[in-house]
C-alpha cells in the first residue's frame, strides 16, 4: 500500500495545518472531559484514508459508545494526493492523538507539508511528515514521524460511520463560538440537563445563497429559564439534496453533550 499528500498551508485562506490540528485539539478536549479512559491510558483515533480524503474517526465522549467523525476532502485540502491499496485504495490507521496533536503543531506555519505513509527505523509503519521552517539565515528542514498500527481489512470493514437521515438544518454558526459557549454555560449553572434546539428559515433571505435562519436555545430548572435566539445565521447548502424546509424544526439534547462538543 502506498499515500502520500502535499499540504498547502493556505487554502481558500485558511492555514491547512492550523485547522487539522484544531480539530484534532477539539476530539483530545472531548476525550478529557469523560470519565475514561483509565488512568495511564492514551488517546487513539482512527484515520481512513480514501481516494476522496480522510476522516477522523473518533469513540469516546459523554456516552461511552458515542463517534464523532470530522471529514477532509482531498480536492480542497491538498496539492498532490495519491493512495494505493488492495482494499479499492482505501487505508485504515490507528494513531495516538497526542503524536498527531504535535506534528501538526510542529508544521503549523509550515508553507508546504508533505507526509507519507512509510516505514520507521524499526520497521514499524509510521506517517512521516516533512516540512520546513523558517530561519534567521535560511529555512530549517524537519522531519517528524508518527508511530500508526495499519488496521487488517476485516477489522477496518467493521469502522464504519452510521447511517444517519439528511438534516433538516445546516446552520453556521455565530462567528464567536465564545458566545454559544457561555449560554450553555449559563443553563448549567442553573442546573439545568437539557437544551431544546430549534432553528428556522428568516423571512426576506431566498435572495440569498442558501438563505438565512435563526437558532434558538432553550432551558429550564426549577427556578428559571432561559432563552438565547441567534438571528441571521447563514445556511449552508453544501452536502444537502434537499433544501430546508419552511417550518421550523427543534430537537432537545443533553446539555452536557451539547457543551462538551463546544468545548
Amino acid at each position: 500500500m502506498k499515500f502520500r499528500a502535499v499540504i498547502s498551508s493556505v487554502a481558500g485562506g485558511a492555514p491547512v495545518q492550523d485547522t487539522i490540528h484544531k480539530v484534532l485539539l477539539a476530539l483530545h478536549k472531548l476525550q478529557k472531559v469523560t470519565k475514561g479512559p483509565s488512568p495511564g491510558s492514551i488517546q487513539s483515533i482512527v484515520l481512513q484514508l480514501s481516494p476522496e480524503g480522510f476522516a477522523f474517526c473518533h469513540k469516546g465522549g459523554v456516552d461511552e459508545g458515542s463517534q464523532t467523525w470530522s471529514h477532509f476532502q482531498a480536492a480542497k485540502l491538498f496539492q498532490d494526493y495519491r493512495i494505493e491499496s488492495k482494499r479499492s485504495n482505501k487505508i485504515s490507521l490507528e494513531a495516538q492523538i497526542p503524536n498527531l496533536l504535535h506534528v501538526f503543531s510542529s508544521c503549523a506555519n509550515s508553507d508546504v507539508t508533505t507526509l507519507r505513509l512509510a516505514n520507521g527505523q524499526d520497521g514499524r509503519p509510521v506517517l512521516h511528515f516533512d516540512f520546513s521552517l523558517a530561519g534567521n539565515a535560511t529555512d530549517h528542514k524537519v522531519g517528524q514521524e508518527v508511530p500508526v498500527r495499519v488496521i487488517p481489512e476485516l477489522e477496518a470493514e467493521g469502522i464504519r460511520e452510521p447511517e444517519m437521515p439528511e438534516p433538516a438544518f445546516q446552520i453556521e454558526l455565530p462567528g464567536s463560538v465564545a458566545k454559544l459557549r457561555n449560554v450553555l454555560d449559563r443553563m448549567k449553572q442553573v442546573g439545568a440537563t437539557l437544551v431544546a434546539v430549534e432553528a428556522s428559515k428568516e423571512a426576506g433571505g431566498a435572495d440569498l445563497p442558501g438563505g438565512k435562519a435563526w437558532l434558538k436555545l432553550s432551558a429550564e430548572s426549577e427556578v428559571v429559564q432561559i432563552t438565547t435566539t441567534f438571528p441571521s445565521l447563514n445556511l449552508v447548502m453544501e452536502g444537502k439534496n434537499e433544501p430546508a424546509p419552511e417550518r421550523s424544526v427543534a430537537l432537545q439534547l443533553s446539555l452536557k453533550r451539547l457543551a462538551e462538543v463546544m468545548s
